[in-house]
């Protein structure tokens, strides 16, 4: 009896302490990581569920022709299809625009499963996200993300362009990648063009970013993208991609202010799915940097996920204080997108996102829109900085990952990247001398 008390006791004192460690934890994260915590605990997305199920076609699979797609919604009333549009004569909006697939709507009327027809010729070609969404009479309502590959449709909207965007006035161009080529790249980014991790430490996604030459390479060239390939086989962690333009030994792509820096890619929209395109001047930990995150984009709806209303920007400017030992303002924005340009997603087409680092402003930008403004922190001024791209699921930003309904896996594609700069520069960052057998890419 004594010991089953001094077991309950014990159990109970670790409960107090796992809550305290988990409260501490989570206001830590809220006070550094402030735009990963947004509408945590709202209640207004409760009526979220999960119905829609994909019988045909399969996930993710590349189409030819139109093509029929066919579901069960299983609880609910009604089924509407969305997809986004090229300009056409009756719509000649540069941005393009939402076509409605099921005008009116399917009702279900109780069937085990309803279909519709996607005109495939009629839409862009490549990338394409079909919104899904189901309601019934009591509030309920789902929505499902059905990536697709579309061989059949019209180009648009489709790799370089031509033309240097006004961000980029007075400079020239010192990088860019259309991804028309196989990927060159390497776990630890030597004799490569990019690297598969984040350099020297600091990998963050729940399911890991993953090495190129073992069974999960996450990298795929397809057409003019660079595919990024989450995924999570049976009996493992799960995988996905990341790259950097400088590498373990701190060598690579630098720029330095002035310069512009712009990436246009589109990803899905589901729990824990979290695309994003971010600059660093610093690799080492305990070393004092900037870290600019340029688009973080987090996936799914519902109750305890973002419900993100666009996007986020945050400057972190680590480690650094001012002169009364306060640390330094970060500047955050979420990006109303359904509010600007085409009001479009960002699953739902591609967009752009561009950073502008001036001697005296940063500037942050969505489809060539201004949405961002402030003024340029020293070491942005002084400092060269590198640029990441990546596909993260889950991870140190505590957003729930449930794939499953999605085959426990999802697709981004990075159309390109590019770099403006008033001069290429010659820089690396190197190896601390306590670091100097340093091989891990793993935090």
């Amino acid at each position: 009896m004594k010991s089953r008390k001094n077991l309950w006791q014990y159990t109970v004192i670790l409960s107090i302490l796992n809550i305290f460690f988990i409260t501490a934890q989570t206001s830590h994260n809220q006070n550094i990581y402030a735009d990963f915590n947004f509408s945590r605990n709202d209640t207004t997305h409760d009526k979220w569920t999960k119905s829609i199920e994909i019988i045909t076609p399969r996930l993710r699979t590349v189409i030819t022709d139109d093509t029929k797609i066919t579901l069960r919604a299983p609880g609910m009333n009604r089924v509407y299809a969305y997809c986004w549009q090229q300009p056409t004569t009756g719509q000649p909006n540069k941005w393009g625009h939402d076509v409605n697939l099921t005008p009116g709507g399917i009702e279900t009327k109780g069937a085990e499963k309803v279909s519709f027809v996607f005109p495939a010729r009629d839409f862009p070609y490549g990338p394409t996200n079909i919104r899904i969404y189901a309601s019934n009479n009591e509030g309920k309502k789902d929505v499902f993300e059905l990536q697709l590959y579309n061989k059949a449709g019209k180009k648009w909207n489709y790799g370089i362009p031509d033309t240097v965007p006004s961000q980029a006035k007075g400079l020239k161009l010192v990088f860019e990648d259309d991804f028309d080529n196989e990927l060159s790249i390497s776990n630890d980014g030597k004799n490569a063009r990019y690297c598969a991790h984040k350099p020297r430490y600091g990998d963050f996604s729940g399911w890991p970013f993953s090495d190129v030459d073992g069974p999960d390479n996450p990298f795929e060239q397809v057409d003019t993208y660079l595919k990024i390939k989450a995924r999570k086989r049976a009996g493992t962690k799960g995988s996905s991609g990341l790259i950097s333009s400088v590498n373990m030994d701190g060598e690579g792509f630098f720029t330095k202010a002035p310069c512009y820096l712009e990436c246009r890619f589109t990803a899905q929209s589901a729990p824990g799915t979290w695309p994003a395109f971010w600059t660093l001047t610093s690799i080492d930990r305990g070393i004092n940097g900037d870290e600019l995150d340029i688009v973080e984009a987090y996936g799914g709806v519902g109750k305890g996920n973002p419900n993100h209303p666009g996007y986020s920007i945050t400057s972190h400017f680590w480690g650094q204080k001012e002169p009364d030992g306060t640390y330094k303002k970060r500047f955050n924005k979420r990006v109303p997108i359904m509010e600007l340009g085409g009001k479009s997603y960002w699953s739902t087409t591609f967009h752009t996102y561009g950073l502008y680092v001036g001697r005296d402003e940063t500037i942050y930008y969505f489809d060539g829109i201004e949405v961002l403004r402030h003024p340029t922190n020293d070491i942005s001024k002084e400092k060269p900085l590198f640029f990441l791209i990546n596909y993260a699921i889950g991870g140190i930003s505590g957003w729930p990952i449930d794939l499953e309904r999605f085959g426990n896996a999802s697709d981004m594609y990075v159309d390109y990247v590019r770099v403006f700069a008033e001069n290429d520069i010659q820089y690396s960052i190197p190896l601390p001398e306590k670091n100097k057998n340093h091989k891990s890419h793993q935090s």
